[in-house]
């Protein structure tokens, strides 16, 4: 099993550049009205984390780390916006999703007890045991699922679809919240919504997965793949899986207005990207099957046995899995190649 720069790390560059983080939003969540824009956000801690340290009670602690993060507003009203970018189906993500949500929120709230704290400024009973005044407030979060793949999304994309009430029990439901995800991808967007290099990336991954169709799409739009720019080139390259789309491998295809021609390139490197992209899926695949045996408390040198692997191959991706359980298996893949 080789190691190799996953694509997310690099997904994650380009969608961390604010006009293509608004983008992402605006044309996936409002059909292209300019809602969010770049001069609105600010940075924010990447990790979110939340740790329960009451005395004589067992410590909770819990830690993720988005694709991407901002706040949209001023230092005092703002929104908390969060980008988890998939490459594959993940059945649990409505799970992920409310997770990473609460999360965002429990870290407000402890920091806001924090503060409390050092003010001593809580007044009644109640606001002393929740650490939380009356008067308090959260900032809203708002947590989007940018899906790249290359089939539609397989999985569900609320709570109640990984939900099963037993029998006899349906008016139960109404008891029990929904939590819908704010998922984004090529087949539920319009990619003429999009105003920057992200078009590029909605208007193929449809026909990213078949060759003969790709080349069919290329060559009945050639007037829109014949002036490329530089990050047109980088969005092919990490979110359709052209890795030949690089900044020297381009450099054949450059044309006489500064831009690059991709009609012959798109067809000709497709071939390549499909197999690199078949082997991070078996990576990825070998990285779930590992998780799975790991929580079931077997060994390294089991593991390695069972799938028939040396334990040296095996290894970086049993430490990583028991380094970081809440992990995806995507950032798994992605962290093999840091």
């Amino acid at each position: 099993m080789q190691k190799k720069k996953g694509m997310n790390v690099k997904g994650k560059q380009l969608l961390r550049k604010p006009a293509f983080f608004c983008d992402l939003i605006n044309g996936g969540l409002f059909n292209g009205r300019q809602r969010i824009l770049p001069h609105m956000l600010r940075g924010m801690p990447e990790v979110l984390g939340y740790s329960s340290d009451d005395r004589g009670k067992k410590q909770v602690h819990l830690e993720r780390i988005p694709d991407v993060i901002y706040a949209a507003g001023n230092e005092e009203d703002y929104l908390l916006l969060m980008d988890e970018n998939q490459q594959q189906t993940d059945f649990s993500m409505p799970l992920r999703n409310m997770l990473n949500t609460a999360l965002a929120y429990m870290q407000q709230k402890k920091q806001i007890e924090e503060l409390h704290r050092q003010r001593h400024d809580l007044k009644s009973g109640s606001e002393y045991l929740s650490g939380f005044a009356e008067q308090d407030r959260l900032h809203p979060v708002i947590c989007i699922i940018f899906y790249h793949g290359e089939i539609p999304w397989e999985g569900g994309t609320s709570l109640y679809d990984i939900l099963r009430f037993p029998a006899g029990f349906d008016d139960m439901k109404r008891l029990c919240p929904d939590f819908p995800m704010n998922l984004i991808h090529a087949w539920n967007v319009d990619p003429e919504h999009f105003r920057t290099e992200l078009r590029v990336v909605f208007e193929l991954l449809p026909y990213a997965a078949d060759k003969e169709r790709l080349q069919e799409y290329v060559r009945s739009h050639p007037q829109h793949f014949r002036n490329l720019t530089a990050e047109e080139c980088d969005m092919l390259e990490v979110f359709i899986g052209m890795k030949n789309l690089g900044e020297t491998e381009r450099e054949g295809y450059r044309n006489d207005e500064g831009g690059y021609d991709m009609c012959t390139a798109l067809v000709e490197l497709r071939q390549e990207g499909r197999e690199e992209g078949k082997m991070e899926g078996e990576i990825v695949k070998i990285i779930s099957i590992v998780r799975k045996k790991l929580r079931k408390g077997k060994s390294l040198s089991v593991i390695a046995e069972e799938l028939e692997e040396t334990e040296e191959t095996i290894a970086p991706v049993f430490e990583l899995v028991k380094a970081y359980p809440d992990t995806s298996d995507d950032d798994i893949y992605a962290m093999l190649g840091k």
